[in-house]
């Protein structure tokens, strides 16, 4: 069962190492797009769990 305190520690933990890689990776090659986009959805989806529970 995923509670919201895993999914704050799941988020701790990758968000600081994706952003890292998206500093490393270079400007237009597709991976950093990739992980661009799989990033903006992690955050829009954290932002919507931790909305629905108020």
């Amino acid at each position: 069962m995923i509670t919201y305190h895993g999914i704050g520690y799941w988020a701790f933990l990758t968000l600081p190492a994706a952003l890292l890689l998206l500093r490393i990776l270079p400007a237009g090659s597709s991976a950093r797009r990739l992980l661009r986009n799989a990033l903006l959805g992690a955050l829009v989806g954290i932002a919507a769990v931790i909305a629905l529970s108020y």
